[in-house]
């Protein structure tokens, strides 16, 4: 078997009070003690110096939709989130697409008004969140997320100054599943209200969850077009945020998929 090389992205060394970054070790002894007890520490083992190597250097990049080429063999995700300013609470939507087929929808609303400073960016964060919980649920260990607040991508990574509890279980979270499952999150960058028809549908979703007044994008989407869901159960949660002319628009596909 061959000897593994553990690269460390983010680390502590606790010892001496330094942070770490990008460096290999050779023993998981060596890793631990570098990334045990620190919040967000990016490490992964390889049994090549090649791999090793590329992982250090890699940078996540944050992709834009309509210009830059993403995986389409995998799960996309949409995610967003809103506000009601009379409950002061928050809330979000998530939307997964295979082929073009709708095939799972959720959203859900804060228990509380404590992030109410926030207002719809906690939601986006949990959207998200919610979109790597639903990859690993489905055994996904790769997903697309689309989003149009952009701190999807740099909370993710560190890039942006975590002053909140939202941010930072984030961070945590996100970091966590890519470090420890394994996942693979590549973020898409999209443009709100741009006419995209999931991200729509998203929106309309998270607003949903929380009686805000929905927008018609999504109804005049299907005044030329259908959607495709997976199920009745997709269908059932579709259908509550459309109005009743378009329900023929909404295409069933039972479980021919």
């Amino acid at each position: 078997m061959a000897k593994k090389i553990y690269a460390i992205k983010y680390g502590c060394d606790f010892k001496n009070n330094t942070e770490i970054r990008n460096i290999m070790v050779n023993t998981w002894a060596e890793c631990l003690a570098l990334v045990k007890g620190v919040k967000g520490a990016q490490y992964k083992s390889f049994e090549s110096l090649k791999e090793a190597k590329e992982y250090l250097s890699e940078e996540k990049k944050l992709l834009k939709k309509g210009v830059d080429s993403y995986p389409m063999d995998c799960i996309h995700v949409y995610v967003d989130g809103s506000y009601n300013l009379q409950s002061e609470k928050f809330s979000y939507g998530m939307v997964a697409v295979r082929d073009d087929v709708i095939e799972y929808m959720e959203n859900g609303e804060a228990e509380d008004n404590s992030q109410k400073q926030l207002r719809q960016i906690a939601g986006e964060l949990m959207g998200a969140i919610k979109a790597v919980e639903y990859a690993k649920l489905i055994g996904e260990r790769k997903l697309v997320i689309f989003h149009d607040y952009e701190g999807i991508y740099h909370h993710a990574i560190g890039t942006w100054e975590r002053k909140d509890s939202s941010s930072k279980e984030y961070y945590d979270k996100i970091n966590s599943y890519i470090n420890k499952d394994n996942m693979e999150i590549i973020f898409v960058k999209t443009d709100s209200h741009s006419g995209d028809i999931y991200n729509e549908i998203t929106d309309s979703y998270a607003k949903a969850a929380i009686r805000v007044a929905l927008t018609d994008a999504v109804d005049k989407y299907l005044l030329t077009n259908t959607v495709k869901v997976k199920d009745d159960i997709v269908k059932e949660k579709l259908l509550s945020i459309i109005r009743e002319k378009n329900y023929h628009k909404v295409i069933c596909l039972g479980e021919s998929l």
